[in-house]
């Protein structure tokens, strides 16, 4: 009798054991694959050797290899940027205007000063436009905002028609092919603001509607801005449609919850019976935003808010920050070819992960993670050195 319970609890210590040799070696493969997979320094693509010297000098988070959170996958690194930032509860005091358009439409613009600026400091603006349903007390927009502040700049947050508070005046909202908005409202800081040249930070639609200023405004452009960083921008809409309807996450998941947003924002002033079925951003799109804007079809409009192949058209130093598991913007519609060719004012930054607007470090809740470590060094490189990325195309 005794025998047989030493026999059991020997063969109990051995299952034991087991047990924990089999979660050693899976952790031990877990680990290597992160360190070898995961873990990797960003990768620069660009012809311009005055862009890659800059970002050589003056961003040295790129010389380093980026630890993405535990949550590295891109879909979840979407899923959580929002939530591993700063607390909704937690809001900026912005000082506000209240812009009226030509059409009679209002947007409001967030100010938020440099913090312990001296006076002999170089200064700088920088206008940060949001994403598709973002505003300025969204969390990674809060983020951003405190990055260039903390860099010494005066930050400027453009909020959408619709957004920030701000009640909807005219039936068309905004899109990612239209920067009439934009337009007017740089118009009105280059009077508020004569002579200063700014910087933009566009973060995923608002960097697609500062492409198209760029392309449409080449002259104003390079009178206006000393530069530009994008990030997680769709460059290729027609092909990034198409991956967020890839099953079963991308189409469950990411695209049914971005057009939750935009559905919700449509039906604070307009019933229609079409939006309100909408599954997806293709379904929104086609019945609300393209006859909107003008557009015959989704195709017409998606085709509209490309700007792959107009990136030659870029007469400002544009920097892009995206990552290759973006859902939105996966490696294979990135600009890479583009940003390679002769000429090119375009210097794109790609790392292995990071989503759409996630770049997260670390498994808490925290402020700044790489994304905002990365503008950080930008903006301050900017700042006390834009002598480096003036006169691009200048004749």
């Amino acid at each position: 009798m005794q025998m047989n319970l030493q026999m059991q609890a020997l063969e109990k210590v051995s299952e034991n054991i087991y047990l924990l040799a089999g979660a050693v070696s899976s952790l031990a493969v877990l680990i290597t694959y992160y360190l070898f997979n995961v873990a990797k320094e960003p990768r620069i693509h660009t012809s311009n050797e005055k862009l890659r010297a800059f970002l050589d000098k003056h961003v040295h988070t790129l010389k380093n290899k980026y630890y993405p959170s535990c949550f590295w996958e891109g879909r979840l690194q979407s899923v959580m940027g929002l939530r591993l930032r700063l607390s909704p509860a937690f809001k900026l005091p912005y000082r506000r205007e209240i812009v009226t358009l030509l059409d009679g439409g209002q947007v409001g613009i967030d100010f938020l000063e440099p913090t312990q600026k001296k006076d002999k400091e170089p200064s700088l603006k920088v206008l940060i436009l949001p994403g598709l349903t973002s505003s300025s007390q969204t969390s990674y927009v809060k983020t951003l905002a405190m990055t260039c502040q903390s860099a010494g700049a005066t930050v400027i947050v453009l909020n959408h028609r619709g957004l920030g508070g701000v009640p909807i005046k005219t039936p068309r909202l905004y899109s990612a092919s239209n920067c009439e908005d934009l337009v007017e409202i740089i118009h009105y800081l280059k009077r508020k603001y004569p002579g200063e040249k700014m910087m933009t930070i566009g973060t995923s639609m608002g960097g697609m509607v500062f492409c198209q200023y760029m392309v449409n405004h080449q002259q104003e452009a390079q009178e206006t801005f000393i530069c530009a960083m994008v990030i997680s921008i769709c460059w290729d809409v027609v092909n990034g449609v198409k991956n967020l309807e890839k099953p079963f996450i991308n189409h469950y998941v990411i695209n049914y919850g971005l057009t939750q947003n935009v559905k919700f924002l449509s039906k604070m002033y307009r019933q229609v019976l079409e939006i309100l079925r909408s599954t997806n951003l293709r379904e929104f799109d086609s019945h609300f935003t393209a006859p909107q804007f003008g557009f015959e079809t989704v195709m017409d409009y998606y085709r509209s808010a490309t700007v792959i192949d107009n990136v030659d058209k870029f007469t400002i130093p544009v920097f892009g920050l995206s990552s290759e598991d973006d859902p939105l913007q996966p490696l294979s519609c990135l600009p890479i070819k583009q940003a390679e060719m002769e000429g090119s004012n375009l210097a794109m930054i790609v790392t292995v992960r990071g989503g759409h607007l996630g770049f997260l470090e670390g498994v808490v809740r925290k402020p700044f993670h790489y994304m905002e470590r990365v503008v950080h060094d930008f903006v301050t490189g900017v700042r006390n050195h834009r002598e480096n990325l003036l006169g691009f195309n200048e004749n």
